[in-house]
């Protein structure tokens, strides 16, 4: 229908525009205010990601160091070098460290102490110039049953003033794990037990691997002693160098027990220490833990340097802010309202209109572009309301009229047929099992009327089948047997009549054409959301060109007519139709047939398990 012009009038739009023009910059200071407000957000989160990722990096470079020196502690079972001879790098020569050990390589016994010591110092010479980073290397050799540990020891500097017994003090050696075949570390300490020259006395950690005698039987080997290499805390410090830290930034090596190995606060190398408990508020306390080894990276920086200047232009500008809301208040306050409200009361109305109430209608008042959006909303509510109470009302006339077509169908195709199995009977021979059929085909009738959504339980109808394969037998003489397994599903509710047609097609066209008995059985199954009811027969079966015929007519939109094709396909036609008007076109029918092996149908339906019928079960 046409809309009446409206005369003219002064557009909202128009006035809210001027009041923007006025204000000028106030809209842009708000947006660079929520923009600054997101940059804060989002500068702490990449300056947090940007400092997980160094100290990751510095955590990866920690672990490839110490994965070089697990491999480097593992040549007391390769070394091959002594006085005597070159070295050779022969892994044919594992024993060599441990014939060095127990003397049994040199000649002269009086001297052998003396030999010992002399290429346990080579081993260790050799040990000390694998890397720059070792400041000195010990083997401490205690074989099950010796009286007293013996230690070798090489260092860098005055390696004539080792306290021994103070290094076995400072590595914890009573306590040491002697069963451990991997790499272990001690915590930084001092190196107070070698005369050092220089002012001050350097710290280390120190890495050991135990030795054992590997000449025995496998899994029993013998410990002999635990190789240790004191190592410069100088290679956190490289490895930390590309970690930039502000005012109140501090790095951390840890382990488990809060040893600190490692600290650009050189106070606490040494130290035992809580991280967590100890950084303050206002700190950013990251970590990245490198479990082959049992430490953890940590880094403590403080929020407060990096954030200042940030925080300065913040506040400047939310003194314009101020400024500028002051000033838009004045102009947005009637607007505001003038624009809202009916934008509030249209929004209502959508939602009365997404629940199906098309009935609503919105006050018109005003003389601009919303009264105009109003207006048209009452139209097309209207509009709504009339096209689909018409579609709707069709839509169940022209489903139920379907329903009730295909349904019709059924009922007298099959009261005749049962008449007529009845009618021969009687005038073939005089027998008492006529009363017996006469009630069965009683129940069946009643069975049959009823209103078109009639569901039942499958158990009823698996009782209907039975009494239907009675009147077949005694029509045919037992030509037919029947058995069934619901699988629990007996109450499962059902279409009524989507099970006798079927089975009626597989008596007909399948069993009745052969020489002798046949039988037919039903199996239901639940799959996930769906049941499948198949009936299955061992008659004469069909071809390929039959099946497909009888496919074309499932997937035609006609009924089926036995005028149309060579067999009495209205039954299974009308269960085909039937399930999928009930529920959609994804339930139905499908066949399987071979000939000379039996036919197989299985009709599928949605599982409604919630809604079980109240009866007992019947199969």
């Amino acid at each position: 229908m046409d809309t009446p012009r409206r005369p003219h009038r002064v557009s909202l739009f128009a006035k809210f525009t001027a009041v923007i023009l006025l204000l000028g910059i106030v809209p842009i200071v708000l947006l660079v205010t929520v923009l600054q407000s997101r940059m804060l957000t989002e500068y702490r989160a990449s300056l947090e990601d940007a400092y997980q990722d160094a100290i990751a990096y510095s955590a990866y470079s920690i672990r490839v160091r110490l994965d070089t020196y697990t491999d480097l502690s593992k040549f007391c079972y390769y070394y091959n070098y002594s006085s005597q001879g070159d070295f050779s790098y022969d892994y044919d020569n594992y024993d060599n460290l441990r014939k060095i050990l127990s003397g049994e390589v040199f000649a002269d016994a009086d001297n052998a102490a003396d030999s010992i010591r002399h290429e346990m110092g080579l081993f260790l010479h050799y040990m000390n110039m694998t890397d720059a980073d070792i400041e000195a290397s010990h083997f401490i050799y205690a074989p099950a049953g010796a009286a007293k540990v013996v230690s070798y020891q090489l260092g860098n500097y005055n390696n004539s003033l080792f306290d021994s017994e103070a290094y076995l003090q400072a590595v914890d050696f009573a306590h040491w794990d002697t069963e451990s075949r991997k790499m272990g570390l001690v915590p930084t300490h001092a190196l107070d037990y070698i005369g050092f020259r220089g002012s001050g006395t350097p710290y280390v950690f120190t890495v050991g691997r135990n030795y054992y005698d590997i000449t025995g039987a496998v899994g029993q080997e013998k410990y002999l002693g635990t190789l240790f290499l004191d190592l410069r805390t100088d290679v956190f410090d490289r490895l930390f160098a590309t970690l930039n830290l502000t005012d109140g930034g501090t790095v951390y090596v840890t382990d488990d027990a809060g040893h600190c190995y490692f600290s650009s606060d050189t106070t606490l190398v040494g130290e035992t220490l809580d991280v967590t408990a100890e950084a303050p508020d206002g700190t950013m306390l990251l970590s990245e833990p490198i479990p082959e080894y049992g430490l953890t990276v940590w880094c403590s920086q403080s929020r407060t340097p990096i954030e200042t200047q940030i925080r300065a232009m913040q506040r400047a500008v939310w003194l314009v802010v101020a400024l500028a809301v002051a000033a838009l208040v004045i102009g947005s306050m009637f607007f505001s309202r003038k624009l809202t409200q009916p934008i509030r009361t249209i929004m209502q109305h959508m939602g009365e209109v997404e629940s199906g109430d098309f009935t609503g209608r919105i006050p018109v008042t005003g003389n601009d572009e919303l009264s105009d959006l109003t207006e048209r909303f009452n139209q097309m509510s209207a509009e709504l309301d009339t096209y689909t109470k018409q579609v709707y009302l069709s839509k169940i006339k022209q489903t139920e009229a379907e329903l009730n077509a295909l349904k019709s169908q059924i009922y007298p195709h099959f009261l005749y047929n049962t008449l007529e199995v009845i009618r021969m009977t009687a005038v073939g021979r005089n027998d008492p099992m006529v009363a017996d059929m006469i009630e069965a085909l009683s129940d069946q009738i009643r069975y049959v009327i009823g209103t078109v959504n009639d569901l039942v339980p499958l158990g009823r109808e698996v009782d209907i089948l039975t009494k239907y394969i009675y009147l077949l037998n005694c029509r045919f003489s037992n030509k037919v047997t029947f058995s069934y397994d619901c699988a629990h599903l007996e109450n499962i509710l059902i279409p009524k009549l989507i099970l006798q047609p079927i089975v009626e097609n597989s008596f007909i066209h399948g069993i009745k054409p052969m020489d002798g008995p046949g039988h037919i059985q039903l199996m239901a199954e639940r799959l996930d959301n769906t049941v499948t009811l198949t009936v299955m027969d061992n008659g004469v079966g069909m071809d390929e060109d039959a099946l497909n015929k009888l496919y074309t007519l499932l997937d035609s939109d006609q009924p089926g007519h036995k005028e149309n094709y060579e067999w009495a396909s209205i039954g299974l036609k009308n269960v085909h139709d039937r399930l999928r008007y009930l529920y959609g076109s994804d339930y139905g029918i499908t066949l399987y047939s071979t000939p000379g092996v039996g036919t197989v149908v299985k009709a599928t339906i949605p599982a409604d398990l919630q809604n079980l019928a109240q009866e007992e079960p019947l199969c």
